[in-house]
């Protein structure tokens, strides 16, 4: 059963292996997600941070978002309660939140026609979709495909640029997704580790 798990997960990467498209234009910082929106948060205004930076298991309360699943948010980071919607929440790390382009994660869920099994399909769509976006910005398109540690299907798109890296975590669900997105100006490596740490801690409800 182990080996079986562990020729799918090297499958499933090296289906997306040889995916590395080169986005050469005008230079422009990359901050745009599939809904076309800016991830990365203005921190022009005063923001209200929770108190609570515990690592805990977290569900949005219903009043928040009709959101279909649990994650965990490791320590030391928080919600930006400024910049998140019922739709997309927000988390920096407590002791960046006041700069001024600070590493940033969201997350949120959405629907779409593909059911878990055509998780192929639902890659390409959001290759073609994440192509389309990034003509004209100087950067690398690459992407990966494994599984989370709870075994829901995982692909993950990076986009590198000369002062930003965006990764996207898609986890595959049927007819809908989890979309972890991290924007990281720094290069540190342990918030890559974190975007990965969420995503792997996501449940399904």
């Amino acid at each position: 059963m182990m080996k079986q798990k562990l020729l799918k997960r090297t499958a499933l990467t090296l289906s997306l292996l040889l995916l590395t498209v080169s986005l050469t234009g005008c230079a422009g910082t990359l901050v745009k997600n599939t809904s076309g929106k800016t991830n990365t948060p203005s921190t022009s205004n005063e923001q209200t941070i929770p108190d609570n930076t515990q690592s805990e298991q977290y569900t949005p309360p219903e009043n928040e978002m009709d959101f279909p699943g649990s994650y965990t948010v490791p320590e030391g980071w928080v919600k930006v309660e400024k910049y998140s919607t019922k739709d997309k929440t927000f988390y920096v790390e407590e002791d960046h939140k006041d700069d001024e382009l600070p590493d940033n994660i969201s997350i949120e869920v959405g629907t779409n026609r593909y059911s878990a099994d055509e998780h192929e399909k639902f890659r390409d769509a959001i290759l073609r979709q994440l192509t389309m976006q990034l003509q004209g910005v100087d950067g690398e398109l690459t992407g990966d495909g494994t599984y989370t540690e709870q075994d829901y299907i995982l692909y993950i798109f990076t986009i590198s640029e000369t002062d930003v890296e965006t990764k996207q975590y898609y986890i595959v669900g049927d007819h809908r997704y989890c979309l972890i997105q991290l924007t990281n100006f720094t290069g540190s490596e342990s918030v890559g580790e974190t975007a990965q740490a969420m995503a792997d801690s996501f449940v399904w409800d």
